[in-house]
């Protein structure tokens, strides 16, 4: 669930144009030039972050990357059925960051785990918060005064965002600051969606991932945006990107001004994605046991879309078939109907590497993941059963379908 800067007040302007002249502001000052930390240069190239990962190793520089698991215990973001968005980032930024620690590529840095935030963030939210509102207030003045001065772009009509309380603003802008002071090449924040409703103890009507980037005027656009497609491109070979209006425009990825965290009034000197990782009541998400493999599998998946965007090989992490679902040892006929079935999941998640999943008739928000043995699965199995000649075509999942799964996708 997304936060933006509306709690600090005023109205948001965004960074100038590349092509607009450098100006410099300090906090009560007019525009000119100022011996000041410089905007619009451009403070993240994925050229020198591939060079980078490309040089790194044992005694080359690592490429250094900040995850945030989205909200904390205090503030734990949207909600349903009973479980906290707070307590779906977490699992899923700690399997991420094991997976990219694992290499000798990346130097990673969780923001929090169970016992909360890691202590140096923790210390600096509590003792720096002054100057980190003075931070903000020098960016926001910059970002007034440019626009006063007709030098800036303001982004209009883009994706409502809720606005965040006063403590989570500080630790937001907080934590842009600090991967700013601290060399940080690239930060991942971890969240799920939601969206205003009449009734919110009923599912909504909106599916699929979005992936939020610095609007591309801003000095870590371009960055940002690349390792984002990248990352959405691996994401779609499970997962549908959102289809709310707005949110990606069927692609995944949306650029924004607004988002504390991917670096409003141009905070965010690091390359910065934000992953809405799809809406909060998706049927993957409501059963434990589903929503635990679906949550690895994202974290697999976005490890190897950020791989993909440097280019280098992909380890054996990802497992052979690049997904947390497969391989899968099938055993037992399960009847048609059953739900949240580790079974079915990977059944599907099979499927869709044969290339039947969804059926023709229906469209990826219709079949989602969710191991749930319904219509979408059935006509998906008989395209699988006509391929190979089995069990008669009859959407049944027989046990000459099970031996041909376990021959193909077995442990």
């Amino acid at each position: 669930m997304l936060f933006t800067l509306t709690a600090l007040g005023g109205i948001f302007f965004v960074v100038a144009p590349l092509s607009v002249r450098t100006v410099l502001v300090r906090a009560g000052q007019t525009v000119g030039s100022q011996p000041a930390s410089v905007f619009f240069i451009e403070s993240s190239k994925p050229e020198v972050l591939k060079q980078t990962v490309a040089l790194a190793g044992p005694t080359g520089r690592k490429l250094r990357i900040l995850i945030v698991p989205g909200h904390d215990d205090e503030f734990s973001g949207t909600q349903y059925k009973g479980v906290r968005e707070a307590d779906m980032t977490l699992p899923l930024g700690k399997e991420l960051a094991r997976l990219l620690s694992e290499e000798n590529k990346f130097d990673v840095i969780l923001s929090r785990d169970d016992n909360g935030y890691m202590p140096e963030l923790a210390y600096y939210f509590r003792e720096q918060e002054d100057e980190i509102l003075d931070f903000v207030a020098s960016k926001k003045k910059i970002m007034n005064d440019l626009e006063a001065a007709g030098k800036v772009s303001l982004m209009i009509d883009g994706v409502y965002h809720n606005a965040a309380p006063s403590p989570v603003v500080v630790r937001l802008y907080g934590i842009n600051k600090w991967a700013n002071e601290n060399n940080v090449d690239l930060v991942v924040h971890v969240h799920f969606n939601d969206y205003p409703r009449r009734n919110r103890a009923s599912p909504g009507t909106y599916s699929g991932f979005s992936i939020y980037v610095p609007e591309h005027q801003f000095s870590n656009a371009r960055s940002s945006k690349g390792i984002a497609e990248a990352v959405s491109k691996q994401l779609q070979t499970y997962y549908p990107p959102s289809n709310m209006p707005k949110e990606g425009q069927g692609v995944g990825v949306v650029e924004d001004q607004e988002l504390i965290a991917i670096g409003a009034f141009n905070t965010l000197d690091p390359a910065s994605i934000l992953i809405e990782y799809g809406y909060i009541y998706e049927t993957q998400f409501l059963n434990p046991t589903i929503r635990s493999k679906v949550i690895e599998d994202l974290a697999i998946q976005t490890y190897i879309g950020i791989h993909n965007f440097f280019g280098v090989s992909l380890p054996k992490l990802a497992g052979k078939y690049n997904t947390a679902l497969l391989p899968h040892t099938w055993r037992d006929v399960v009847a048609a109907g059953t739900q949240h079935n580790p079974s079915i999941l990977s059944l599907q998640a099979a499927l869709v590497l044969e290339g039947v999943y969804p059926p023709d008739e229906f469209d990826d928000h219709a079949c989602p993941l969710a191991g749930t043995y319904g219509a979408c699965t059935r006509k998906s199995l008989i395209a699988f059963q006509q391929k190979y000649n089995l069990d008669g075509a009859s959407g049944k999942l027989g046990r000459e379908t099970i031996r041909k799964l376990n021959e193909l996708y077995g442990e």
